[in-house]
C-alpha cells in the first residue's frame, strides 16, 4: 500500500498521530486480553510447552509496540507506520489462530479487525487488500485442517466444528471480511470528508475572525467594546494611542476601573448605553490622559444585542478631533483677519489720502519759510511722524493686500549671505554680534526671493532689537529638525528650518500665542504687523513658524521654507 498524505492542514495530521498511538496501545490492551482469556478458559492446565506459546505471543506484542512508538517518535510517516502495524496484524493474529485449533480457533474474528481499520485509516484499497491476505490465511488454515497439517497441540480453544460447518465458516468468513474492509474504507472516506470539512469550516472562520481582527486594529477610529458584564473585550490600536492607554491595561478589565478619571466623560457614555439603552450618535467630549494632556473626542455609542433582541453589550467609537479643533480655530481666525484685514485697508487708504496733502504741505512749508528756534522743532515733528504713519499704513496695506508669490529656485546660503550682510548695516546692529553659522551647503529652495527676504529680515531685525548692547544673534540652516508634527499635514512634504537664535530677554509664555496676532507688539513705537505679514507669507508659502523662547536665555525663531523639487535644481544648476 503506499503512502498518501492528504491535502491536510497540520492539525489532520496531529488526528493521524493520535491515531497512530491509540492503535499502538489498543493493540497490546486487546491482545494482552486475548491472551489472559486464551490462557484462563483452555480448560487444561497450564505447562511449560503451553506457555511458550503464550509468552512468545505477548512478547512479540510488546516488542512490536515499542519498536512502532519509536518510529513514530522518529517522524515516521504516519499512514505508512498504520499499513506496517495492520499488515503485521494479520500475521500476529495467524500466529494466535494457528496453536489455538487454526481454522476452529474460537479468535479467527480477530481477522476482521485488520481489514476493518484498514478501511478506516488507509482507504477502501487498503481494507480489501487486508481482508485479501486475512481471507488467505484463514482459508489456508481450513486446507490445512482438512489435509491433517495442523499441529494438535491441545489448549481447549477449538469449537469442535464438523466439516460442513467448518466450510459453511469459511464461505461466510471470507465475503464478510471482504465487506469488512468495504464498509470500513467507506466510514473512513467518510471521516476524512467530515474532518476536512471541519477543518475548511474552522479555516473559514479563522479567515473570518483575522480579517475582522485586521479591520478593527487598523482603522484609524478607536473602537472599544465591553460586554454585558462591564468588561472590556476590545481596545485597539488607535484606541490605545488617542487615550494613550496601552492595550494590556485595558482588555479583560472592569471598565470602571480600566478607564480612570481621566475617561470619565468617557465611561459616563458607554454606562448610560450599558445600563440604560441610550444610543449616542457624535457626541462631542473630552479626556485627559496620562501626561496631562487633554484631547477633545466625537463619540458613538451603539448597543450590542443578540438575535432576540437582549442586550450582550454595548461598542463605542471616537476620533480624536484635536487636528479639527485647530483647523476650525484657525479657519476662524483667518476669516477674521481677512474681514480685518479689509477694513484696515479701507481705513487706510482714507487715511493716506489725508496724510499726503499735510506731509507735502509741511515739506513746502520748510522749504519756503525759514522757520527757527521751536517752530522749526514741530515741523521736524510733522515730518517725522508723518513717515511713520506712512510706514504704519504701508505695512497694513501689505497685511491687507496679499501679493502674488513669484517663486523661482534659489540657493539657501546665498539668500542667507545677503540678507545677514543687509541687517550688518542696519543701525540695530551697531555694537551687537550678528553671524551666520552651520552652513546648509547646497540647500536649494523655492522661494519668491523678495518676500522670503523680507521674512527673514524681519526676524533678524526683531532678534537685534531684543539683545543688549553686546549681544549676539545667529542666524543657521538647520536641515535635520523635523518639521511640527501638530500642523506637518498642511506643510510641504519636504521643507528645511532656518533659525534666527538670540540671547535677548526672551518672551513670557503667555504672550508667545499672541506675537503672531496682528497688531500685538511688545515693542515700544511697534504696529504689531511684521510679524503675522512674515507669518501669512510662510503659509502661503507652504511652510511654518515656530517660536521657542525663555525669559532671560532669549529667543529662537524658525521658519520652515519648501525645499525645491529635483527638476528644479537641475534646471537652477544649468543654468
Amino acid at each position: 500500500m503506499a503512502a498518501h498524505r492528504p491535502d491536510s492542514s497540520v492539525e489532520g495530521d496531529l488526528d493521524l498521530g493520535l491515531a497512530v498511538q491509540a492503535v499502538i496501545l489498543g493493540r497490546v490492551a486487546l491482545l494482552g486480553l486475548v491472551t489472559a482469556m486464551a490462557m484462563a478458559f483452555s480448560g487444561s492446565p497450564i505447562g511449560d510447552e503451553r506457555q511458550f506459546p503464550f509468552g512468545f505471543f505477548l512478547i512479540t506484542v510488546v516488542g512490536l509496540a515499542l519498536a512502532y512508538q519509536r518510529v513514530f517518535k522518529s517522524g515516521g510517516d504516519s499512514r505508512n507506520l498504520l499499513a506496517t502495524q495492520f499488515l503485521v496484524d494479520v500475521a500476529t493474529t495467524s500466529y494466535l489462530v494457528f496453536f489455538t485449533g487454526g481454522a476452529e480457533s474460537q479468535f479467527v474474528p480477530l481477522y476482521l479487525l485488520s481489514p476493518l481499520l484498514g478501511g478506516v485509516f488507509l482507504s477502501v484499497g487498503g481494507g480489501v487488500l487486508l481482508a485479501a491476505l486475512s481471507s488467505l490465511a484463514y482459508a489456508g488454515f481450513y486446507l490445512a485442517g482438512r489435509q491433517g497439517m495442523m499441529p494438535t497441540t491441545p489448549f481447549g480453544l477449538m469449537q469442535g466444528l464438523g466439516d460442513s460447518a467448518l466450510l459453511l465458516r469459511m464461505l461466510l468468513y471470507v465475503p464478510l471480511l471482504f465487506v469488512v474492509g468495504v464498509i470500513g474504507g467507506n466510514l473512513g472516506r467518510r471521516l476524512n470528508e467530515g474532518r476536512q470539512a471541519l477543518a475548511d469550516a474552522q479555516a473559514e472562520l479563522n479567515r473570518a475572525l483575522f480579517d475582522t481582527e485586521s479591520i478593527l486594529e487598523n482603522m484609524s477610529s478607536g473602537i472599544v467594546t465591553v460586554d454585558a458584564d462591564g468588561i472590556v473585550r476590545h481596545w485597539n490600536r488607535a484606541a490605545s494611542e488617542i487615550a494613550a492607554c496601552p492595550v494590556g491595561a485595558m482588555r479583560g478589565r472592569p471598565y470602571v476601573d480600566a478607564f480612570g478619571p481621566g475617561l470619565k466623560e468617557f465611561t459616563e457614555r458607554l454606562r448610560e448605553a450599558l445600563e440604560q439603552g441610550t444610543e449616542g450618535s457624535r457626541v462631542a467630549i473630552s479626556i485627559v490622559r496620562p501626561n496631562g494632556t487633554k484631547v477633545p473626542l466625537g463619540m458613538s455609542t451603539s448597543l450590542l444585542r443578540d438575535p432576540d433582541g437582549r442586550r450582550r453589550g454595548v461598542i463605542g467609537l471616537f476620533q480624536d478631533l484635536s487636528d479639527v479643533r485647530a483647523l476650525e480655530e484657525r479657519i476662524r481666525r483667518r476669516e477674521t483677519l481677512a474681514a480685518i484685514g479689509e477694513l484696515s485697508a479701507g481705513i487706510a487708504h482714507e487715511i493716506r489720502n489725508c496724510l499726503n496733502p499735510i506731509s507735502g504741505s509741511v515739506e513746502v512749508l520748510q522749504r519756503e519759510l525759514k522757520v527757527k528756534g521751536e517752530n522749526a522743532r514741530l515741523l521736524d515733528l510733522i515730518v517725522r511722524e508723518s513717515e511713520r504713519l506712512d510706514n504704519f499704513i504701508r505695512e497694513l496695506l501689505d497685511y491687507a493686500r496679499e501679493r502674488p508669490l513669484k517663486c523661482e529656485t534659489l540657493d539657501l546660503d546665498a539668500l542667507l549671505k545677503d540678507t545677514v550682510d543687509v541687517a550688518q548695516r542696519h543701525p540695530s546692529a551697531d555694537g551687537k554680534t550678528l553671524r551666520l553659522t552651520g552652513q546648509g551647503g547646497d540647500v536649494t529652495v523655492h522661494v519668491d526671493s523678495e518676500q522670503m527676504r523680507q521674512v527673514l529680515m524681519n526676524l533678524i531685525l526683531n532678534a537685534l532689537e531684543a539683545v543688549e548692547a553686546d549681544g549676539r544673534v545667529e542666524v543657521r540652516i538647520d536641515a535635520r529638525r523635523e518639521k511640527p508634527a501638530a500642523r506637518s499635514h498642511e506643510m510641504s512634504p519636504s521643507l528645511v528650518c532656518v533659525e534666527v537664535q538670540d540671547n535677548g530677554i526672551g518672551i513670557p509664555t503667555p504672550e508667545i500665542e499672541l506675537i503672531f496676532e496682528p497688531f500685538y507688539s511688545t515693542k515700544r513705537g511697534g504696529t504689531g504687523l511684521g510679524l503675522a505679514i512674515a507669518n501669512r507669507i510662510v503659509e502661503r508659502h507652504g511652510g511654518a513658524m515656530e517660536v521657542e523662547s525663555r525669559l532671560g536665555a532669549g529667543t529662537t525663531m524658525r521658519v520652515w521654507i519648501p525645499r525645491a523639487t529635483s527638476t528644479a535644481r537641475t534646471v537652477a544648476h544649468a543654468a
